[in-house]
């Protein structure tokens, strides 16, 4: 498989400072594993004019205000953000090299975000859905005690179909971490798979296969999503220079129809 067949869209550069020395540690790695284009983000709490929507998941609990504060007194501004992307974009390097951002979506700020991406010009913008009406499901397993599994599970496909919908995004990141804890609802998810497909390719949306803990989505959601037919991207949700390209070869071959 040739360099140019393989691509990592899903990169986070927050572990370091915005400059040249550190972005070119990911371009480095990506040669490494010859991967032919990336696309390097931030999340969007990293970014100071997205914290108007984090507002009420600040407020859901003293857990969440905690966590929001930690991440609000590291963020930068988006001048601070498109000044880097500005700098290397200036430089011809031996991969393709994209910058976007990875939204956290919350469903009432939707024209907040939908206007502030608009600003920005990004390769590829990424929405997640990391918060069940402003709920953090994902941090902690002992969070989902006494929860109703089933109820949860409808309303994160409610919310990634109003992701995939609003038109706002290329990507819908890592589409079944509902099931990071390893928690699953009673109920059959055949006609939720389908219907998040058939919407994500109405609306142009790519599936993403998320390398970080595993080879992307379920087997179930991948044979639908091959069915139907949708388009697909690949990333590595590296954190750190040494995952990029983690398992993109293996993803690929898995969505090859």
């Amino acid at each position: 498989m040739g360099i140019a067949m393989l691509k990592d869209l899903h990169i986070h550069i927050e572990r370091g400072e915005y400059s040249r020395q550190w972005i070119e540690k990911f371009i480095n790695q990506a040669v490494k594993m010859n991967i032919g284009e990336i696309n390097l983000l931030e999340h969007s709490v990293r970014i100071k004019e997205f914290h108007p929507t984090f507002k009420e998941a600040s407020e859901y609990s003293l857990y969440q205000k905690r966590w929001f504060e930690g991440k609000r007194k590291q963020a930068h501004s988006l001048d601070e953000y498109k000044a880097l992307i500005d700098e290397i974009r200036s430089i011809d390097y031996p991969v393709k090299v994209n910058f976007g951002l990875e939204v956290c979506w919350f469903e009432q700020h939707e024209d907040y975000i939908r206007n502030l991406l608009n600003e920005c010009d990004f390769d590829y913008a990424l929405g997640s859905v990391h918060w069940i009406d402003n709920w953090t499901f994902n941090q902690r397993k002992y969070q989902w005690l006494g929860k109703d599994v089933d109820k949860l599970y409808r309303r994160y496909y409610e919310m990634s179909n109003t992701l995939i919908k609003s038109d706002i995004f290329d990507i819908i990141a890592h589409p079944d971490l509902i099931r990071c804890h390893g928690i699953y609802p009673k109920y059959d998810l055949t006609e939720t798979y389908c219907e998040l497909c058939e919407n994500a390719k109405a609306h142009n949306v790519m599936i993403e296969m998320n390398t970080s803990k595993g080879l992307g989505i379920n087997q179930q959601f991948l044979d639908i999503a091959k069915q139907v037919g949708v388009k697909f991207s690949t990333g590595s949700d590296a954190h750190c220079p040494e995952n990029v390209g983690k398992n993109i070869l293996e993803v690929t071959n898995l969505i090859k129809v």
